[in-house]
């Protein structure tokens, strides 16, 4: 198995008071989203390999230098994935993209153009892509809603990276969380484009929703551009496997169609950091 989506961060430095604050308020209680090396592991033991990333967002309050990326990911080479952090609003975001890449040897890119405040299709984007496409680099973007007052749902509306992928057709890019709550625009767009994918990460806990999901991409035929990732800290890894192997269990005695156990055994086993370039 593996795991695209995961992060790592020193919680209390790396991330201003007030967007803890803000994640504490969105569920209802405070949670610890601390990230160290060897509960990670732990919580990683049953996967092959591991994307992990921080996010670098100045507006909302997030910033995890590409350095502690690295860092993290030097404990096990052979196992995890760094993806550099990005955000476009800075002046400097092409030089410190090249540095991530370049000198840290970072293999991929995270992008939340919601928490940059920057739509997608921002010509300050474009040196983003260019470079990522010329390099055979994968982006993974944040898509969806977030907790964060500052951000700006319209810039994760999936619809936004159709233009997108016409115009760089040979960027691998996936397409966080399925782009929920507008999971329909998500599975239109990934049916299009050969080198666009949807993770369907932090969605095992609202089932219905998640068994849309999963029904529609099946009703398309395109359950394959489904990736796995479990978003920790945020998801317990154990819990999304099995709320992603129980997706059906909303459906009670109903008689509504179910969801193929095939297709679900296969984002499982789906060998995701091939379909990213991602091979060693």
């Amino acid at each position: 198995m593996q795991n695209i989506h995961t992060h790592a961060w020193n919680y209390n430095q790396h991330l201003q008071e007030f967007t803890i604050r803000e994640s504490d308020i969105s569920r209802g209680y405070p949670l610890d989203l601390s990230v160290t090396i060897a509960p990670f592991l732990q919580e990683m033991a049953p996967f092959e390999k591991v994307v992990v990333f921080g996010l670098k967002a100045r507006l909302t309050g997030y910033w995890v230098p590409d350095e502690h990326i690295a860092g993290f990911v030097a404990h096990a080479p052979a196992k995890l994935i760094g993806f550099a952090g990005c955000d476009p609003s800075q002046a400097n975001y092409m030089e410190e993209l090249r540095h991530g890449i370049e000198t840290l040897k970072l293999r991929g890119v995270k992008i939340g153009p919601i928490y940059n405040g920057v739509d997608p299709r921002d010509p300050r984007c474009d040196a983003i892509y260019q470079y990522c496409q010329k390099r055979g680099l994968p982006i993974l973007f944040h898509t969806g809603t977030t907790f964060n007052r500052a951000a700006v749902l319209n810039y994760g509306r999936a619809w936004l990276w159709d233009g997108i992928a016409a115009k760089y057709p040979d960027l691998r890019m996936v397409l966080a969380h399925a782009s929920h709550p507008f999971y329909d625009e998500c599975l239109c767009v990934i049916r299009k484009h050969p080198h666009v994918y949807a993770d369907i990460s932090a969605l095992y806990y609202r089932p219905w929703q998640f068994y849309n999901i999963m029904l529609l991409a099946q009703e398309y035929r395109i359950q394959h551009k489904l990736l796995f990732g479990s978003d920790y800290p945020f998801c317990k890894t154990q819990d999304h496997i099995a709320g992603l192997r129980n997706v059906n269990a909303v459906l009670g005695n109903s008689t509504l169609p179910r969801v193929s156990e095939q297709a679900i055994d296969e984002i499982l086993r789906r060998d995701a950091c091939a379909l990213l370039g991602l091979k060693q």
